[in-house]
Order: C-alpha cells, then structure tokens, then sequence
C-alpha cells in the first residue's frame, strides 16, 4: 500500500536521494518551463537480465565436468501484483541458476526505484547493480514529489529438482497383510486405495487411506466367481466386474449388486469418462449407466483383440477436451497388440475400435510383459510390468499407444523392485502409486515438474 513519509532513517535517506536526483534532473534540464513533480508512485515493469547456469556433464573417460550456459532472463517474465505489492517469476529459473547475481536488464515505474541493502539501507537501483536473491528482497518506489512509497517483496524463483525427473519415496511395507498376493489391480478413489487382489488364491479387497497407507484392511469377497483383479474396472466412481457372466458393480468395492445379468459377458474390457465397455464373445458392448448395452462397433472382425494380460486405460486428447481415446493392450496368441478406440463427447465423429499398429521389425512394440498395467500420466501413457521377479523400467507412449519407448534412467523409475505381482495407479495430484507383493512395499513418485506450485499469473487491477 502508499506509505506516506515519517522520520524514520531510510525515509530520511531517501528523501536525501530524492533531493539530489531533483536536483541533478533541474541542472540538466534544457526547458525553460517549470517542471511539477507529480505523487504517483509505482513499479510497473521488470526484466532480468542475462543469468549463469552451472551444468554436469561426464566425459569420455567418466569423469565429472562442469560447465556454464547463460540463461536469457528475459524468458522469464517478471509478475507484478500492485495490491500485495509483490514482484516474481512465476515460471522458476532452471536448477543451478546462479541468482546470487541478478542484474535487473530494464525497470519501469512512476517515480524512482531503490532496494534494501542487508544493512537496511536504501540504495538507488540502476541496470547494473548485481543482487543476491537467495533471499527476496525490498524494493521501494519513491513518487516523484517524494510524499509517497510502495514497498514491494521482489522473489526470484528457482528449481530445486530437475523438472523431468521423478522423485519417489516407499511411503510404507506391509509383508503381513500382503503374503500371498499372486495378482492384484489398484485404483484411487476420493483420498483411498483400494487393491483388488487374489490373496491365497481367493478375492480380497485391500483399502488404506492415501495419506496413511501403513495401515491397510483385507476384506474377503463372497459369492464371486472366477474373479480376476485384472477385470474390475472403475466408472462413475463404481467398481464393475464380470461374475459368472453377470455384470456387478460396487461403490466400495466390498459389496456387490447386479447391474445386468440380461447379457452373457466375458469380461470388462475398459471405462472412460462417459462409457463402460464389455467383451461378449467375438463382440464389444458399451454402456453409459452400467445398466443398459449396446452393441458397439470395430473396424474388423475383433480377433486379434487381446485376450490375455490385457491392461485398459482412458485418456482425454490434448487438442480438443470433448475427445478422449480408450485403449487396450495385451497378447493373443502370444503375439503383442493393441486397439484403440477415439470418443467425442459430444457424439460426433466417434471412431470404431480399430487394431493399432505397432512398430515395424518389433522396434518400440507394446511390450506385453506379464502382469502388466497402464496410466495415463502427463498427457502420455506410462507402461510397467514385471520381468522375473522384479518390477520393469517403465515405458512410455507419446503417441498414443503406437509407440513404446523404453525409460533407461534411474531418474524416471524406480529400481531393482522385486515383486510377484504389483499395481500401477496415478491419482487426481499427478502421483503415481506402486504397490508390491510380498513385501506390501508402497511407493509414490511424482514428475516433479507436475507438483511445482503455480504462482498466480492473473491480478486485479
């Protein structure tokens, strides 16, 4: 807010400088006509300029090397909010900037521009002065008729982490209550695990709370079926599955009800946004409630449409938000594939089930590895399964299941986790959940670029 002037000493020493600027503006002044300082006060642009990042590289021969880059701080723009009085980059500088020396390339403003020393002087801001902004610090806007300031906090922001790494923590282990796990399939839903497993080879439902997953319930399932985790599939934040050819649902995946036993269904295939979908035979059903199927569509005669170790997985697409896309993965007779299928929410130009293909001489194939699943995770799918006895590297589609591109740094997975079976679920904050059996090790990992904090951008004038 306006401060108007006390008797304080940096009021002082700024009127001291103000006097002088005065007066060194009215010797050098050519006009014959009377200047009239005016009492508006306020910075209303900053540029920073040329910075120094420090990089790690290693050499032919393995050694470390480091090296520097300049980074264009004009890239970074500088946000103005007049009401908290309060000046930062909402976009943080890269890891390793140097910000111990920022030089200001340009400063706009009504009146003129000083920044608090560490002594808490005020000293006068010019294009050349290098600060440190390991710490924010003051800048205040004296008016022109020197009866008015505005203080501002100005912030230089910078990553900590790489932005495209993930940073993984085993949250909890729980051996006890995860012995005998041989298959399972996870899902988030309002703030809770639930993991549908076959444990000693009958269904349980294991649920623990996502900000406590120490403590962990194992629930029987009675009266199922040829259950298989890998056949529940989450819609409309119900849980659905294939019982002896009847489709039931549950909202807490522990009680089950009949939503249609009219059908003979072979199993749950995948949930979108809007639509359930079903394998009945040689034959797709899709459903909006779960109650009522219709026959859907394919390009062809459904075979080769996955059969065995088939992981499903929704996705909205990028350049429009009415479209979606479904996708399955998985073998039949033993050789990978995959079938994708584009939805518009609005009904229009809705494509067919269609068999995608995959890349020439077996080069970045759908891996179709053994207990296998899917998510979609920063506008891409994420893939793992389990090699031996051990969790694989991830891999990732960027095209929407075409292409499956091996992830061979330890920064982008976990690694050396051994599992018999495992879950792979991401949750509404960008986490990504891996659960594992025998151990009941539970690890969360994030992109850490996705859990930077987003400044405000927007102010109101």
């Amino acid at each position: 807010m306006y401060r108007p002037f006390s008797h304080s000493r940096t009021l002082s020493l700024l009127m001291a400088a103000w006097a002088i600027l005065s007066l060194t503006s009215c010797l050098n002044s050519s006009s014959s006509e009377e200047t009239y300082a005016n009492s508006d006060c306020a910075i209303t642009a900053v540029t920073m300029g040329t910075l120094s990042r420090t990089l790690h590289t290693t050499t032919a021969d393995g050694r470390d090397s480091v090296y520097k880059v300049a980074v264009a701080g004009s890239a970074f723009p500088m946000y103005i909010d007049q009401l908290k009085q309060e000046i930062y980059n909402p976009d943080s500088l890269p890891l390793n900037t140097n910000i111990t020396k920022v030089i200001f390339s340009s400063v706009t403003s009504d009146g003129t521009v000083f920044y608090r020393t560490a002594s808490g002087n005020d000293t006068l801001l010019t294009t050349t002065d290098t600060l440190d902004f390991t710490q924010p610090k003051l800048f205040t806007c004296l008016s022109g008729d020197g009866q008015q300031t505005k203080i501002y906090r100005v912030t230089v922001n910078v990553h900590k982490t790489y932005s495209e790494n993930f940073t993984w923590n085993t949250v909890a282990e729980d051996p006890a209550t995860f012995a005998g796990v041989t298959a399972q399939k996870a899902f988030v839903l309002n703030g809770r695990l639930t993991v549908f497993a076959l444990k000693d080879g009958s269904p349980t439902v294991l649920q623990a709370d996502a900000d406590n997953t120490a403590e962990w319930t194992s629930t029987p399932l009675e009266g199922l079926t040829g259950f298989k985790p890998e056949g529940v599939v989450l819609f409309a934040d119900s849980y659905y599955c294939i019982d002896g050819g009847t489709v039931k649902t549950s909202t807490d995946g522990i009680q089950w009800t009949t939503a249609n036993d009219q059908l003979s269904m072979d199993r749950m295939l995948a949930a979108g946004r809007e639509t359930v979908y079903a394998l009945a035979g040689d034959k797709i059903y899709f459903s909006t409630d779960g109650i009522t199927w219709t026959d859907d569509t394919a390009e062809k005669d459904m075979p080769p449409f996955p059969s065995d170790n088939c992981p499903s997985v929704w996705s909205p697409m990028s350049f429009n938000s009415n479209f979606s896309f479904m996708l399955i993965g998985g073998t039949h007779d033993g050789e990978p594939c995959v079938w994708r299928k584009v939805v518009d929410s609005n009904g229009n130009d809705t494509e067919p089930w269609s068999l995608f293909p995959q890349g020439e001489n077996g080069l970045n194939t759908y891996p179709a590895l053994p207990q296998s699943a899917m998510v979609a995770y920063d506008s891409k799918i994420l893939y793992a399964g389990l090699e031996g006895d051990t969790l694989s590297n991830f891999y990732l589609s960027n095209d929407g299941g075409r292409n499956w591109l091996e992830q061979t740094t330890v920064s982008n997975h976990p690694a050396n986790i051994e599992a018999q079976s495992f879950s792979l679920v991401a949750d509404d904050d960008n986490y990504v959940w891996i659960i594992c059996a025998p151990s009941g090790k539970v690890l969360r990992g994030r992109l850490n670029r996705l859990g930077y904090e987003q400044n405000q951008k927007t102010f109101l004038k």
